[in-house]
């Protein structure tokens, strides 16, 4: 092979390289450019979304919690606010359940989410409320990460632990 074909070769091989691919998006669950990096657009948080998550209390009594959530977000402009279900169980010495109805409320900073969030339910086995927040980011349309911290108490009295958790949430 020549020396001049063989610099066509490797032209056109790096020309192939240096262009942007364009090829079709058959699948819902591709990365497709609204929360693609650097795309600029933002993640969508409205609709409802569903997922799991994992922790612990890592100060005083520490024990593990694990479960799963779903919810739904309406946002207004950068303003979020939604409702959301979660279902976990406390895993120390007592093993208990815990099943609660919160309230959030947040701002939407393109990919991320930035929120508050509270309410009640059952918490460590008896009748309690649960307050506090957390920030998701947007990994692609349709999978967001996330971390909450929620204090969590029986009603009349001060918050008794703070759980530390983190999740993968599944957007529809």
């Amino acid at each position: 092979m020549s020396f001049a074909v063989r610099m066509a070769a490797v032209l056109v091989a790096g020309l192939s390289f240096a262009g942007p691919a364009l090829a079709q998006d058959y699948g819902p669950y591709g990365v497709t450019g609204s929360a693609s990096l650097g795309s600029g657009y933002g993640f969508d948080w409205d609709g409802f979304y569903a997922g799991v998550y994992g922790g612990g209390v890592p100060f005083g009594t520490t024990s593990w919690n694990a479960g799963v959530f779903s919810g739904v977000n309406v946002s207004i402009d950068s303003a979020v606010v939604g409702l959301e279900a979660q279902l976990g169980a406390d895993l120390d010495g007592t093993n208990s359940i815990d099943a609660l109805l919160l309230g959030k409320g947040g701002v939407s900073l393109g990919d991320a989410l930035i929120y508050a969030t509270g309410g009640t339910g059952i918490v460590s086995g008896g009748f309690g409320y649960a307050l506090g927040g957390g920030a998701e980011y947007g990994l692609t349309d349709y999978m967001s990460a996330r971390g909450e911290v929620l204090g969590t108490g029986s009603w009349g009295s001060m918050p008794s632990d703070m759980r530390v958790t983190a999740g993968l949430a599944f957007h529809l």
